[in-house]
This record gives structure tokens, C-alpha cells and sequence, in this order.
């Protein structure tokens, strides 16, 4: 009796030790490719307190098909991370998501975050996310290169085309912009309907205006314009953010979480580069700036996982937030943690004195099944920025999102 109870017992610790050996990982799935190193070293800070997880990159577009893959069949990834807006609402809708109000209930009570910010998370009532970035889209600047044409930052459209006239003047191209991933065509499409017409931004974004209307027609003309002065660099490059950081051009519109991977080219935030919003087309129009916030969620499964649980809860607290804050420079929102960089803090202090107007991202703001290949065609549009290609773009979108809207009333 003895001598079969042992081997129980034994064959049992064999059995958890095989087990504990083979266990996975906590694996946080993401497609922010360009933070892989960053996130590395957050994972190892992470572990050192009692956190671990494996930071696990996904190109974008193959991404979004794992996650969909993995949603249709009831075996999404316990943690990742993914967007606001309508990407988050597709998955709430799916009933793949668990909701995060305890957690967020939990950082609020402590001090560590503002409940304003999980309104970026909420669908139907719900909270189904904690913050990977809150960032605000701004044009960063090359400060030397600003200095070399006599330039400061502009404070109104008027200024920045003759900020542009100056730098082309000096042999500087003026704005860095490219199609590399394949998602960046929507950037300077919403940049300039924001700066034109804030309104018809937001009623096209719910399927209120055409992509065909005066609106819009009117953004491609500006748009075409810019090109046709020869103030982008060619969109084709594969290297963005470097060619920025190497001064092939003199300005660069993207997120704000862009400056870590701006820092890896060489540059010192407030010493190489600052930043300003993009100055609205219409004078009379108020301030604004455009908002990105993109969440971990975590899955119905990963809910069940208490690490997983843990995790999340963590990544809230000032001690994950400052870690986050140093490398790679994103800001979760954390009233307790200092702010990432001197470029973050500056805009901080702008956009709270003219009290600017957060506006929705378009990559979240807009149905997925007409952004998507919406982006394909305003890319198209970047590489050969003719009126024609602008018209055959304009009636692409608007057959796309007519579709859409046709079949969602």
C-alpha cells in the first residue's frame, strides 16, 4: 500500500513537473514591430517584478488576420494589443473581449489614472481595454534644418507654406511622408479634412458625406497642390522614420509615439527635434488635434488566466508606466508617471492652453471594411498624385464605403 501510494505520488510530481517544464509563456501579441527591442527590455523589467510575458510581433496586415482567424474560431490570444473606436467594437461585438472595468476601477481609485482616458475603451458601457500609447498626432521638426532656412515652428497655414517655400529654397524637402506598411496612406487625408472641415471629418466617418463631395474633393486639390510644389519626399522609401531622423526632410506628420523610434535614428527629442500641431487650413477654425490610443484587451480565455489578470493590472501603476515612459517614450496616461520626453510634455502644455478639440483617429474612427482598402487607394494617390488618380481614388472610396453604409443602416 505503501509502495503504490509512492509511486502516486511520485508519478504525480513527475507529471507537474512536465507540466511546469512545458508550461506557456505569457505572450503579449502585438504589431508594433518597431518597439520589438523596447518591448523586449519592458519584458525583462516586467519579470524582474514578478510580471513576465514575451513581447510577440505580427507585420500589421498579417496580424489583423491572425487576430480574425483567431476570433472566428473561439481561440483569440489571452492578451494583445490592438485599436480603439470601431476595430475594438468588432471584437466586443464578436463576444471575444473581457471587460476591464474592475482593473480600471481599481487604478482610478489609486490615483494612477484619469477615468477620462477609458472612455477611448468603452463600448456599450463597458471598458475593454488598458492603454499601450495615448498619443497625439503632431508634426515633428528638424531643428537644424529649420535653423539653416531661418525658420520657427509655424503658428498658422499661411506660415507653414512659407515655411515650405523657404526650406525648398535651401535645397530641404519639407514633409517626410511614405506608404511603408501599407496603412499609412490615411494620415495626410484626415490631417487635412480635419484642417478644413472638422464637421464633414466626423460625417464621413459615420457615412454622412461621400468621398466624392466638395469636402473631400477639396482636401485631394490641397493635397495634390502640396505635391505638385514638390514638398514630400518620395513615397515609396522604406525607411520613414530614418529618413526624417537622416534630414532628408525637414518635417514629419505622425503619433507622437513615433519619437522613440526617431531617438534610435539618432536624434535627441528637444535638442534635435521638436514638435507643433499641424496649423488649421481655415483660420476660423478652433483648435484641434487628432487622437490615438491604442489598447491591450484581453480575451474571455485570458481572462481565466490570473497572470493575464495581474498583468494588466500592473501595466496600470506608476512603477510600469515610468518604466514605459523611459523606453520606449509612450505615455499610458498614468497621472502618477512622468511624462516620456520633453516633446511629449511641450505638446502637452500646447493642447491643454488652447484647450484643442480631440478628434478620433480615421484607422478607428471609420468602419475596418472601408478603411482598409481605403488606404490602398489613397497610397495609390501618394505614389502618383495626379488629378486623375485623385478622381479614379475619390469614386473607389465612395463606391467601398456606399456598400458598406447600404448594407450597416
Amino acid at each position: 500500500m505503501t509502495a503504490r501510494w509512492m509511486r502516486t505520488v511520485l508519478a504525480a510530481i513527475a507529471i507537474g513537473a512536465s507540466t511546469m517544464a512545458f508550461a506557456e509563456p505569457l505572450k503579449l501579441y502585438h504589431d508594433k514591430y518597431f518597439w520589438q527591442e523596447s518591448m523586449k527590455r519592458m519584458a525583462t523589467y516586467a519579470e524582474s517584478k514578478g510580471h513576465p510575458f514575451v513581447p510577440t510581433p505580427y507585420a500589421t496586415d498579417q496580424y489583423q488576420a491572425f487576430i480574425a482567424t483567431g476570433v472566428q474560431s473561439g481561440n483569440a490570444p489571452e492578451i494583445f494589443t490592438w485599436w480603439n473606436g470601431t476595430k475594438l467594437k468588432d471584437l466586443v461585438d464578436a463576444d471575444a473581449l473581457q471587460p476591464l472595468d474592475d482593473v480600471w476601477k481599481e487604478a482610478v481609485s489609486a490615483g494612477q489614472m484619469d477615468p477620462a482616458s477609458a472612455e477611448l475603451y468603452t463600448v456599450d458601457g463597458k471598458i475593454y481595454g488598458v492603454p499601450l500609447h495615448l498619443s497625439s498626432w503632431v508634426v515633428f521638426y528638424n531643428k537644424a534644418l529649420f535653423k539653416q532656412a531661418g525658420l520657427e515652428p509655424p503658428k498658422s497655414w499661411s506660415d507653414l507654406l512659407a515655411a515650405c517655400d523657404k526650406l525648398k529654397a535651401a535645397g530641404i524637402t519639407p514633409f517626410d511622408a511614405t506608404v511603408q506598411d501599407g496603412w499609412r496612406g490615411f494620415i495626410w487625408f484626415e490631417e487635412l479634412l480635419l484642417r478644413t472641415d472638422p464637421a464633414a471629418y466626423m460625417k464621413l466617418n459615420s457615412g454622412e458625406l461621400s468621398y466624392t463631395s466638395p469636402q473631400v474633393k477639396a482636401v485631394f486639390k490641397l493635397w495634390g497642390d502640396l505635391y505638385a510644389k514638390g514638398y514630400f519626399t518620395p513615397a515609396t522609401s522604406n525607411e520613414e522614420v530614418l529618413n526624417f531622423a537622416r534630414g532628408k526632410a525637414a518635417m514629419y506628420l505622425m503619433g507622437d509615439w513615433a519619437i522613440q523610434n526617431i531617438k534610435e535614428g539618432g536624434m535627441k527629442p528637444g535638442e534635435d527635434f521638436g514638435a507643433f500641431v499641424m496649423p488649421n487650413v481655415d483660420p476660423s477654425l478652433p483648435p484641434s488635434v487628432i487622437n490615438e490610443g491604442a489598447p491591450i484587451v484581453v480575451s474571455k480565455a485570458g481572462a481565466k488566466n490570473p497572470d493575464v489578470m495581474a498583468f494588466v493590472k500592473w501595466w496600470m501603476t506608476d512603477e510600469a508606466a515610468s518604466q514605459w515612459a523611459k523606453d520606449p517614450s509612450l505615455n499610458i496616461g498614468n497621472i502618477k508617471a512622468p511624462k516620456p520626453n520633453v516633446v511629449v510634455e511641450d505638446v502637452a502644455k500646447v493642447l491643454a492652453a488652447t484647450k484643442a478639440k480631440p478628434y478620433p483617429r480615421y484607422w478607428e474612427a471609420s468602419p475596418s471594411d472601408i478603411v482598409l482598402p481605403a488606404v490602398e487607394q489613397f497610397n495609390k494617390f501618394m505614389v502618383t498624385p495626379t488629378p486623375e488618380v485623385a478622381d479614379q481614388v475619390m469614386a473607389a472610396v465612395d463606391k467601398i464605403a456606399s456598400d458598406y453604409w447600404a448594407a450597416h443602416k
